[in-house]
This record gives structure tokens, sequence and C-alpha cells, in this order.
């Protein structure tokens, strides 16, 4: 291999690498975006429960449709903060242990907080690179 060819080759792995990088800061922002948009929703939804009881303790009638299409609304936020929770795992390469919700280094077997065993993370085999010569 020639010095150019050298050269060109690792301005590719360098242009690749900040590529990945750059994703990775664009993924890491757009998901605190939606962390942040989804604790305000419960926010709201506290709020508007809230309301309710207060509505319903006022009329001294029980809306039970009302009260529990607001709280379907907070579990489902709920349930999109712990998916996010898991992307941000594994952006940072780390496992959150089911037991104490302690953060830990992929490579962990085990919890280093409380000992319980951590989830096995399945590792994907890394795409191909082909270098396209023209």
């Amino acid at each position: 291999m020639s010095f150019l060819d050298n050269v060109i080759s690792t301005g590719k792995n360098v242009v690749s690498t900040a590529g990945k990088k750059t994703d990775e800061a664009v993924r890491f922002s757009k998901l605190k975006m939606k962390e942040s948009q989804l604790n305000s929703e419960i926010r709201n939804g506290y709020e508007k429960l809230g309301e309710l009881i207060y509505q319903m303790a006022k009329s001294g009638e029980k809306d039970n449709e009302a009260f529990d299409e607001a709280i379907a609304a907070m579990d489902d936020c709920y349930a999109q903060l712990a998916e996010i929770d898991k992307q941000f795992d594994e952006l940072r390469n780390q496992v959150t242990c089911p037991k104490c919700g302690a953060k830990s280094k992929n490579e962990n077997l085990y919890c280093p907080k409380c000992g319980a065993k951590l989830p096995e993370k399945v590792v994907e085999a890394p795409a191909e690179e082909t270098d396209d010569e023209e």
C-alpha cells in the first residue's frame, strides 16, 4: 500500500468515526428532548388528576371513566420513558439493574450495587464495511 493510499484510508476512517459520533450526539439530543416532553406531559397529567379529584369531591359524583383515561395516559408516558431509558443505556453502553435500578457497564454480569444478576446483552455483529475503490 502506497503512502497516498494509506492517507486516504486513514482519512476515510476518521470521517467514518466522526460521522458515527455525530449520529450518536444527534440521537442523544433527540432522546433528551423527547424525555423532557414526556416529563412535561406527566406533570400535566398529575395536574389533570388533581382537578378531576377536586371536581369529583365537590360534585359528589364519580367520573371513573375520565379518571381511568387520565391514569392510562400517564402510564403510557411512563412506558415511553422506560423505553427512552433503555435507548440511553444502549448509547452509553450501560445496563440497568432490574432489582435496584443502578447503572452498570454492559460487560458486568452482576450489579456492583446489589449483586443481582444483570440481564444478558445481545451484542450485534458490526456491519462489514466495504471499500469502494473507483
